[in-house]
Formats: structure tokens, C-alpha cells, sequence
């Protein structure tokens, strides 16, 4: 397993912070004493700057834990196209580089996170039927392409987005963050808002 600091050499996401490990260490404390619920996102072979910059705010807003990028040689490099999200997500999100599969579902099994992919699958299990569980590693496939079928058979779960338009499928961004919301509303985890904004 590879790490590196600085992925960008500029802009807002220039010194998220990176681990090795992610050891369940809280990303926001406040949220964590008020509930169970741990869960990383996991991008397979995503290959857009501002597909993984939306993903990780998002994670962020969620309480998630550290984000895998799985299945890249390299780690990975954000681009320009990131520049433009708060600096406040530097210092508060942790990345995991995963080469291949087989490394990703063993760091799955050491870390107790049940993997669940997102994905267009049938007979569906509808995101907003499913029982998450309190440790979840959510994986969404690469742009294009998806999951492949091999992967999938070896996740826990696989669940679905119901759509009802003639999309061919949700943007991987927004099928990310609907997801995260689901799991976030079945954990029923306490809210604090002062003024116009969270208290976190």
C-alpha cells in the first residue's frame, strides 16, 4: 500500500492530509460520540479531477472516515478542476492508495468494513431498503465502465439507486452522495445547527 502527501501541487486540496492506514481515527469527533456508524468511500479507477473533488466533499459533509482510491498505479493527482472547494476539507479528510483488489478486500478484513458496492444490478436491493452496517466500506466504480462483475461477487452487499428517467445512469458524483445520505439517515445520527450552518 502506497502513500503520498501533497497530491496537488496547488489549490484547495493541495495539503489534504494522507495515511497509510485509516485506523478509525474520528474526522469529526462531535458526530462520532453520538453514534456507531464508521464508513470510508471507496473510488475504483475514478478518473475525473472534479468527480473525486465533488466525492470527497461530500464525504466530508457526511462524517465519513478515510477515502480509498483503489485500483490506480499511482496515487492520485488532483487537478485544476478542484481548486474551487473549501479549504476547510485540507486537514479533515484521509486518503488510502490501494494498487489492486486483492490488497483492498483484505484491508477491508483487518479493519472490520463490511464492503458494499453501488451499482446498477438486479433484482435490485434499493439503496433506501437496505440495513447498512455500523462499519462500511461504499465503493463506487469508475466512469463509464462501473464495477466489474468479478469485484462485485466478492462485496457483501450490492445496492441501487432507483432511477426513473431515460439516463442511462446518475453521474458517479451524485450516485456517491445520494448514497451517503442514505446511509447517514438510516444511522439517525443526532444533528446541531446554529444560525445557518452545522455545528460540527
Amino acid at each position: 500500500m502506497r502513500t503520498r502527501r501533497g497530491i496537488a501541487p496547488r489549490g484547495v486540496l493541495a495539503s489534504v492530509r494522507l495515511a497509510a492506514q485509516c485506523h478509525g481515527v474520528p474526522v469529526n469527533s462531535d458526530v462520532r460520540r453520538h453514534d456507531a456508524l464508521r464508513f470510508c468511500t471507496v473510488l475504483y479507477k475514478l478518473q475525473s479531477p472534479q468527480n473525486v473533488g465533488m466525492i470527497v466533499r461530500s464525504h466530508v459533509a457526511f462524517g465519513g472516515d478515510c477515502v480509498v482510491l483503489l485500483g490506480n498505479e499511482q496515487p492520485w493527482r488532483f487537478g485544476k478542476g478542484t481548486q474551487a472547494f473549501s479549504r476547510k476539507l485540507e486537514k479533515v479528510c484521509e486518503f488510502v492508495h490501494l494498487p489492486d483488489e486483492d490488497e483492498f478486500f483484505s484491508w477491508c478484513d483487518s479493519r472490520r468494513y463490511e464492503p458494499v458496492a453501488l451499482e446498477i444490478a438486479a433484482p435490485p436491493r434499493y439503496v433506501h431498503e437496505v440495513q447498512f452496517p455500523e462499519r462500511l466500506a461504499l465503493i463506487a466504480g469508475a466512469e463509464g465502465p462501473g464495477l466489474p462483475s468479478a469485484f462485485l461477487d466478492r462485496c457483501k452487499q450490492v445496492v441501487t439507486i432507483p432511477q426513473f428517467g431515460g439516463a442511462e445512469s446518475l453521474n458517479v458524483a451524485v450516485a456517491c452522495s445520494i448514497a451517503m445520505y442514505e446511509v447517514r439517515r438510516g444511522a439517525k445520527t443526532p444533528l446541531n445547527i446554529e444560525g445557518s450552518a452545522y455545528a460540527v
